[in-house]
């Protein structure tokens, strides 16, 4: 071989290696692959996208029509912790936002409304020593646990209500690799009625359709190593 064909070639090969890395490193997303035997069918992974965390070394499906952030916004009863119900001063790593709906209005109902999917990590050590325990005095209650992707996860369901505002949701919590790793299905919004009707109005039935959606990406979630 040439040496000026050698050097192009051992230069791929080191382009290619640095990409691979990576992508290893780094969150990703792209469009879902083509499923393994056992797991997914075509039809499963059609409108597919998926994310996956180098960092602490998962992955999770949605549709890829959904819109993501990796800031988590704020809201009247859902600040913008690391997760909801965090301690105000402990430190964590939002990771991922899938929003499955969201609007707002000043005249119609409702005057705003977020359903979505939240994937978040800390490795402060109070936020890992409370991560499988309800926050009670915050109006968490504990459910039955749920295995994820091979992975037990503590369960608990939380909602608060005030000034014609609320916010719903479930919150999936595990100890993996010395990490506090959260995934979570919030529905966050206004109750205010006091507006004429509206053409523009959405039901709650629509509203809720909307947050049960978001109960197909949960399922989706798996470590790469459990």
């Amino acid at each position: 071989m040439e040496r000026p064909t050698l050097i192009i070639l051992i230069t791929s090969l080191v382009v290619i290696g640095g990409g691979v890395a990576t992508y290893l490193v780094f969150s990703h997303k792209a469009v879902a692959p083509a499923p393994t035997q056992g797991t997914l069918n075509s039809q499963d992974l059609q409108g597919q996208a998926l994310f996956t965390d180098g960092e602490y070394g998962f992955s999770l499906r949605y549709p890829e029509k959904y819109e993501t952030s990796f800031n988590f916004a704020s809201y009247y009863h859902l600040p913008s912790y690391w997760r909801a119900n965090a301690l105000p001063e402990a430190t964590g790593t939002p990771i991922l936002a899938i929003v499955g709906y969201r609007l707002q209005s000043e005249h119609s109902y409702p005057r705003y409304y977020d359903a979505e999917v939240r994937v978040s990590a800390s490795k402060d050590p109070k936020e890992v020593a409370r991560c499988e325990k309800a926050a009670s005095e915050q109006g968490e209650k504990q459910l039955p646990d749920a295995v994820i992707g091979g992975t037990t996860f503590k369960v608990f369901s939380f909602q608060d209500a005030a000034a014609m505002q609320y916010v719903k949701g479930v919150s999936y919590r595990t100890v993996h690799e010395g990490a506090c790793v959260v995934l979570e299905q919030l529905a966050t919004g206004s109750n205010y009625r006091d507006d004429p009707k509206s053409s523009e109005d959405i039901s709650d039935d629509v509203l809720t359709s909307k947050y049960d959606a978001l109960n197909a990406i949960i399922p989706t979630f798996a470590f790469a190593h459990p």
